[in-house]
Order: structure tokens, then sequence, then C-alpha cells
């Protein structure tokens, strides 16, 4: 996969055996570098993805992201742009150029950062039939990190005055990530949680909601899982009260699944990670009906 500063990104096509005119999806990745599958300790949802909407006759292409094959490239101030949207926009280039393929049904499949930031590649490749947004942040970043914080903080059952004082200090530095511009102070390269200040302030000038609020004809899918303690139902229900009454979104809200969309019996922390579980099958059974519907 070429991109426009001479870069080049690994990726993978699968295409379904047998089927003429399918439709194609690109996945996108969540934030931190990630490789094609999207790999997080023993799990890789995208590869599962890929294979689950194969065998029901949908392509797919997945790439591994650009932070992880160029990260000494990410030691001066960048934003989305560079770290995931110029690479998403030459992957729905080249999913257009797969034999077989259905120009017409390309859809983008993003996850977390990848699903918040779906509504702005719509815009910026308005011929997308639709995107799929898998437990995407509607507030702001750092409303979810700090929410984070918190869960884990109650997870600890550490009530001491010494741990509530490292969550408040915890909160006081995320909250230097809310700016929306630099200036004197915060230049481009000031560093706010290890991301450069200009990652935040272009982050936080973009409003998700109101974008996916304003796509017109393309579908839009938003999913959610009741088990994922990284992005949380509150998200969910921003998005069902922005979006809910437009005829071109469904919504669904998966009790069981977790933010790496397997089903899990409870909500727990990373350490869920490291077990290897596959991706629901009730999940990827839905989304290609969803990309099958006309």
């Amino acid at each position: 996969m070429t991109l426009p500063a001479g870069r080049q990104l690994a990726a993978v096509i699968t295409t379904p055996k047998n089927v003429k005119n399918f439709p194609i999806v690109v996945f996108v990745h969540g934030s931190g570098p990630s490789d094609m599958d999207e790999t997080i300790g023993a799990n890789k949802p995208f590869k599962d993805l890929a294979g689950g909407l194969a065998a029901k006759g949908i392509g797919s292409v997945r790439y591994v992201k650009r932070t992880l094959i160029y990260a000494n490239e990410f030691n001066k101030p960048y934003t989305v742009k560079e770290e995931v949207l110029d690479d998403a926009t030459a992957a729905i280039a080249l999913a257009k150029t797969i034999p077989g393929a259905d120009l017409k049904q390309v859809y983008v499949f993003g996850h977390s950062l990848g699903g918040m930031l779906a509504p702005k590649l719509a815009t910026t490749s308005p011929e997308l039939a639709g995107i799929i947004m898998a437990a995407a942040p509607a507030r702001k970043l750092s409303d979810i990190i700090t929410e984070q914080n918190r869960y884990m903080f109650g997870l600890s059952k550490d009530t001491t005055a010494a741990n509530k004082t490292q969550l408040n200090e915890a909160i006081k530095e995320i909250n230097k990530s809310r700016i929306t511009q630099l200036g004197t102070t915060i230049k481009p390269d000031s560093v706010i949680l290890g991301i450069p200040a200009k990652y935040w302030a272009d982050l936080n000038a973009y409003n998700q909601v109101s974008v996916a609020k304003g796509l017109g004809k393309q579908r839009i899918f938003v999913l959610q899982g009741g088990n994922d303690f990284q992005v949380s139902k509150a998200d969910f229900d921003l998005w069902s009260t922005a979006l809910g009454k437009k005829k071109n979104v469904q919504l669904k809200y998966y009790p069981a699944l977790n933010h790496l969309l397997s089903e899990q019996t409870e909500k727990t922390n990373t350490s869920q990670y490291q077990i290897p579980k596959n991706v629901s099958e009730a999940l990827v059974n839905d989304l290609a009906t969803w990309i099958k519907t006309k």
C-alpha cells in the first residue's frame, strides 16, 4: 500500500471464494501502534473479523499501522491525520482496486479511535457506502481516559488516601489534554500524556457526533459492548440520542462483549486480553446482514 510520502505499509486483502461483486470492508485500528490483525495480548480481532466476513461473501483490507512500521517518525509533533487518516484513506483507495469488489459497497470498520474518526473518513471519502463504528467514543478522549482511571481505581478497592491522591494527580494530568489551541506556553511539541500537544488540540477541535449527524446518504452502524471497560455505555447512549432517529443508522448494544468484541462473563481489566477469545459470531452475523442489506 503506497502512501503519498513514498512510504509503504503492509496490507492483506481477504476476498471471499467464488463470489462476484462482493462488498469490501476497510479496517481502521484503535489507539497506539498496531499490526494488521489489531493484535492485543492473545487476541486478533481484525483477523477474526476478516475471516468471518469472508465466509459470508464479504472482502476486506487490513494493514499495519504506520506508528508500528515508522515509529521513529513520530518523535515530532503529529496529529490523527498522520497517525490514522492518511493510511485509512490509502486503504480505501486500495479497496477500490480489488478485482471482483463492488465499488459501490466499500465500508470502513473503525474500532475505538478508528470508530471515533470514521465519520471524518466518511466526509473525506464520500464514495464510501457506510461506516461501522465499534466501541467508538462519542466524548472527548480526555473524558474516556478519566473514566478509565476512575474505573481502575474502583476495581483496585484501594481506598487509602495515598491511592486517592494518586487518582487525583492522574486526573490533573489528564485535564491538561483538554487544550483546544496552542500558544506561547503550550507549543506543538509540548508532551501531554506522552502525546504531542498538537495532537490534542487537533483532536479536541473535532466533534465526531456532529460530523456523524451531518452524514446524509452513507449508512452508519454503531455497536458497543457492555463488558467494555475502555469505552462505556455512556458513549453508546450519546450516539443513540444523536443518531437514533436517522433512517440510515442502526445501533446495537451487546451486553456481553468487551472492547475486543469477544463475549465475556464480566467486565474486568487488561488481564482479560491475555486469554485468547474470538470475536463474537453473533456480531459477525449482524455485520454481514447489515452490509448486505441495501
